[in-house]
């Protein structure tokens, strides 16, 4: 029950501020991040978000819900779970947030499993350990802290897809102190799917003594009961592979399952998990008589600043999508002053062909060009002695940009994206994605130092061997840049934030070395 109202004049600001973006999810209002209960429903896609919508800061977690039927014209929809009253005594079990889950349709209405946080309060109700403000030593960037919170699965359910009701006998899954196997603390994120007639729930978790964090699986025959099966997985002792996985999910191909998971301080390796969390999967086959998942190692979804937390769903068709919250704990967050924070990415369709994972955008995408201002150019050769060069229609902030370059004739160059001048007297604000050779290897740099207000830095990424063409697709949308390359094979994505002015929409074309060879452009301007 919403103690407060959303003030709509409020959300038209945020809605209509400078980086507010075109067509990723966004919060109307306040504070979002992981995305939740992807699903589709009565001929909707539904995603959901942890959202505060009373601060730009993150504080009790409620559920945020926007819909769509092609996957880019987002609606907001009202909230569709929110903490239960502590001053009422209802639902005691979420008193302190509902955290990151799944959504299922079963017998015809959309059920959302939600992982719900409880503080350890006396019998008067007042907090056991920590302090007023945080009194569980909850760290959303982190883990949750010490054993002054609790962690249990619990459902939520409409007939609409709109209006949600709390289960009545919630929770549905609940851990005793003393179980041997799972703990009660860092225990969330639970994905339902069914298999041979039964239903299963994957659910991050961390072990009692916090040296390893695993993937604890439950099954049940009704749908309502659960009950504990296995681990399907569990870290190494080392934390090499992270303290806590979050996230959990499972898309299988055949009789391959790729395990999609979200890991928390991974090391940093070579150009790779330079990010505080990580977002990514593992292949392997999952054994539903023993539970246990076989796999190999970890890969990263994204090579870029901002990509966490993400969740997944498979669509009436059979393809599976993944979303992720564009953003890092880390990351400082402008649009904070404009009264909103964070977004979503576009959704990204999972496959899987001849051992190689691709994320690639899904063909809804398409949908974007219609009505739009395109350019295209063909066999553009830009000569070694020109500084820099533009091409007339290819600029915008928000739009589509799709390149085919030549790396065997133009093996280095520059991409400047957002490209306009800085507040600063005589400088220019730019995102840079440079094409480098190290080593005999591909790689591209992304770098965010000049490309205004927020973050800055660079990650790279070594690409692949993919031939003589270097083909990148990629989404602009105000301060959102994703970067498909290759065609999403292996993975091969970049994505950050960027705090441009509004006037910033130059894309420049540098070569370096050697004349730049653009087999093809295009440019969509939303």
């Amino acid at each position: 029950m919403l103690d407060k109202k959303l003030d709509p004049e409020q959300a038209k600001r945020c809605q209509e501020s400078k980086w507010y973006p075109k067509y990723h999810v966004a919060p109307p209002v306040g504070w979002l991040n992981d995305p939740n209960g992807f699903s589709y429903y009565k001929g909707q896609y539904h995603i959901f978000y942890q959202y505060h919508p009373y601060s730009v800061n993150w504080g009790p977690m409620h559920w945020g819900h926007s819909t769509s039927k092609d996957l880019f014209h987002w609606e907001h929809q009202p909230i569709a779970i929110t903490p239960g009253e502590f001053s009422e005594g209802k639902e005691w079990y979420d008193w302190d947030g509902c955290f990151s889950g799944c959504g299922y349709e079963f017998e015809g209405k959309l059920w959302l499993m939600y992982t719900s946080q409880r503080f350890n309060r006396s019998a008067e109700g007042t907090d056991v350990g920590g302090n007023a403000s945080n009194p569980s030593g909850y760290n959303p960037s982190g883990s949750s802290g010490g054993g002054n919170v609790t962690e249990r699965q619990c459902f939520a359910y409409s007939e609409d897809g709109i209006n949600f009701t709390k289960y009545e006998k919630n929770p549905v899954i609940d851990i005793p102190n003393d179980h041997p196997i799972v703990a009660n603390v860092d225990f969330r994120d639970p994905k339902i799917w069914d298999h041979d007639g039964k239903y299963y729930c994957a659910i991050g978790n961390r072990i009692h003594d916090r040296s390893r964090t695993q993937i604890v699986l439950f099954d049940s025959e009704n749908f309502f009961d659960w009950k504990f099966k296995s681990v399907a997985a569990i870290s190494k002792p080392d934390y090499s592979e992270g303290t806590m996985w979050e996230c959990p999910g499972f898309a299988h191909f055949g009789d391959t399952y790729v395990m999609i998971i979200s890991p928390q301080h991974v090391p940093p390796k070579g150009y790779m998990f330079h990010n505080i969390h990580q977002a990514g999967y593992m292949i392997g086959k999952l054994n539903y008589d023993t539970g246990v998942y076989d796999h190999g190692e970890f890969f990263t979804f994204d090579h870029g600043f901002d990509f966490y937390a993400t969740t997944m769903m498979k669509n009436p068709e059979g393809r599976y999508f993944i979303i992720a919250w564009m953003a890092a704990w880390q990351s400082p967050f402008p649009e904070q002053a404009d009264g909103w924070a964070t977004m979503l990415t576009v959704p990204r369709e999972l496959k899987f062909k001849d051992g190689v994972v691709y994320t690639v955008p899904p063909k809804e995408l398409e949908g974007l060009r219609e009505g739009a201002e395109h350019a295209h150019y063909e066999n553009i050769t830009i000569d070694s002695a020109v500084a820099s060069a533009k091409l007339k229609g290819v600029k915008g902030n928000c739009g589509e940009l799709l390149l085919e370059i030549d790396t065997k004739a133009s093996p280095e160059f520059e991409i400047d994206l957002f490209v306009g001048e800085s507040e600063k007297a005589d400088a220019v604000e730019k995102t840079v994605l440079k094409c480098l050779v190290e080593d005999g290897k591909t790689v591209l740099a992304l770098n965010r130092d000049q490309a205004g207000a927020g973050g800055k830095g660079e990650r790279k990424v070594i690409l692949q061997p993919y031939g003589d063409v270097l083909k990148f697709r990629m989404f602009l949308d105000k301060s959102a840049l994703e970067i498909f390359i290759n065609g999403g094979a292996y993975a091969e994505v970049m994505t950050t934030r960027v705090y441009p002015r509004p006037e910033s929409q130059d894309i420049v074309f540098i070569p370096n070395g050697s004349p730049l060879a653009i087999k093809s452009v295009d440019f969509y301007k939303f």
